[in-house]
């Protein structure tokens, strides 16, 4: 049975296969030395970043990062293809809201790509809403929040 943990570094080498193989399968190139910088300092770069483990292979990660006092991003939410329509992809980002809502934040923001339509219907099932584009990712054509907190 899978487990929700806590990335630790000696899960980074199962992180980066993970995420190559996710990145292949959705016709992108991982570039953990380029563009995906972040992922050599994945403790640094986010608040918290999850990952759903089955005896040492990591099947699905999600990822909090900090854009500033208010507003926290959705980051890395991915599950493994043979994993998919099991509820993982809920639960994953149904920590990761509870974890930026326990944190203080006010919104969630994410961007995505409008081809991803298992996505984007899991979170607006989870009651995110469009908004307006709040970066400069060239490839997301698809921005969308929800609102934590009053406030």
């Amino acid at each position: 049975m899978p487990q929700l943990v806590i990335y630790s570094d000696d899960l980074k080498d199962e992180v980066f296969r993970f995420t190559s193989e996710c990145f292949e399968e959705l016709g992108k190139s991982f570039e953990p030395h380029g563009r995906h910088s972040f992922y050599n300092e994945i403790d640094d770069h986010f608040e918290r970043f999850w990952c759903l483990t089955e005896r040492g292979r990591v099947l699905g990660t999600a990822a909090v990062a900090k854009l500033d006092k208010n507003t926290a991003e959705l980051k890395a939410l991915y599950v493994d293809s043979s994993f998919r329509g099991m509820g993982w992809g809920y639960k994953l980002l149904d920590e990761a809201v509870s974890f930026a809502r326990s944190q203080g934040f006010l919104r969630l923001v994410l961007d995505s790509i409008s081809k991803y339509e298992d996505a984007a219907r899991l979170y607006r099932r989870y009651g995110f809403t469009g908004t307006v584009r709040y970066n400069d990712n060239v490839y997301a054509d698809v921005f969308m929040e929800l609102k934590l907190q009053s406030g």
